[in-house]
């Protein structure tokens, strides 16, 4: 039922939400149709017609007219808050992509009228217990997940909830909308690059082996050495960006030849090239270097590193937006699924 239409919503509205209703009124009056059509209207109804809702949002920046809140949500029924909850912010995710992941939801949700909050849990468990308070709270009217593991009982969770939700990555549970790079793509091309240059050794520096974007990528840089006829090294940083130092020392003191590095993030290709200038290793010259997510740090190291363009603005702009969808469209049954490109940015570290 709309704003306008009925005297038990307005029962439950605070006094000082009349003037809200008053308002809406005005616009109504200015743009010539119903105080029913205008509340639709505001609101982004799909039955109000293009023209229509035109006129109304003309007459409301006319009257500069800012809904509040809580007669806005009596009205739809939303909260018109967002979720971004990430169990494991931080493990193998540079600063630079999640900073421009988040702008992207937010302009997107911003757009759509929306805000966006965030939950970091320490643990799935914790996760699944606020993804249970979430939806039974109706805190938001939708959810945004990241870096999802191969046995992922979240995005079961979701899943089974029917919950509104969109997920960055590959999901390896069925039913569940996505946003994500060709990341098998994104780890061959990656490879491909250094192996053209040269490369008969080469190491894939990869992240966690349970989270998917790490296993397709591998899945990319063992296509691209079995197509070069080149045997793949692979080694796994499961924490932070430090932790590269002893797993490459690790690598090298074992008496393995490298002459080329795939990392998947940014910031451990800046702390591999740091251990191989230590042990008196040049860059590109002894070991050529790649990383991914281009960060703004590729710039000032020295020598420039390379990276591959993730696009995380659009990775987050295209996420807020299929969520969007999926609640305009609730209980349609539609899984949706978006591909963002990704491009190779060559600089000295792999020239």
């Amino acid at each position: 039922m709309c704003l306008g239409t009925s005297s038990n919503r307005f029962d439950s509205v605070r006094d000082a939400d009349w003037e809200d209703v008053s308002t809406i009124r005005d616009i109504a009056k200015r743009a010539g149709v119903s105080v029913s059509t205008a509340s639709l209207a505001l609101n982004g109804d799909a039955r109000v017609r293009h023209a229509t809702r035109q006129r109304v949002l003309d007459a409301a920046t006319l009257l500069d007219y800012h809904p509040m809140r809580a007669a806005r949500s009596l009205s739809s029924g939303r909260t018109w808050s967002i979720h971004l909850l990430d169990p494991s912010l931080g493990a193998n995710m540079s600063s630079g992509f999640f900073t421009r992941y988040l702008r992207g939801l937010h302009d997107a949700a911003r757009d759509g009228g929306y805000t966006l909050t965030l939950t970091v849990p320490q643990d799935e468990d914790e996760a699944r217990e606020v993804l249970k308070r979430l939806i039974a709270e109706r805190w938001s009217d939708g959810l945004v997940l990241m870096n999802p593991s191969e046995h992922d009982g979240l995005l079961q969770d979701v899943v089974a909830a029917r919950f509104p939700h969109v997920l960055l990555g590959r999901s390896p549970v069925d039913g569940v909308s996505t946003v994500d790079n060709d990341n098998v793509a994104v780890g061959r091309d990656a490879s491909e690059h250094l192996l053209a240059a040269g490369s008969k050794a080469p190491l894939l520096l990869n992240g966690p082996p349970s989270r998917t974007f790490t296993q397709d990528r591998e899945r990319g840089f063992r296509q691209a050495c079995a197509e070069a006829g080149v045997r793949p090294s692979v080694a796994y940083v499961e924490g932070p960006p430090d932790d590269v130092r002893g797993v490459l020392a690790a690598h090298l003191d074992d008496g393995r030849v490298c002459d080329a590095i795939v990392t998947v993030a940014d910031p451990n290709a800046v702390v591999a090239m740091r251990t191989l200038q230590e042990r008196g290793l040049r860059v590109p010259d002894d070991v050529a270097i790649i990383g991914m997510n281009n960060d703004d740090l590729t710039q000032y190291t020295n020598p420039r590193l390379s990276s591959v363009e993730l696009n995380a603005f659009e990775l987050g702009r295209g996420a807020m937006e299929l969520l969007l969808d999926t609640i305009d469209h609730a209980n349609d049954g539609v899984v949706r699924q978006r591909r963002v490109p990704h491009e190779l940015v060559i600089r000295e570290s792999s020239a």
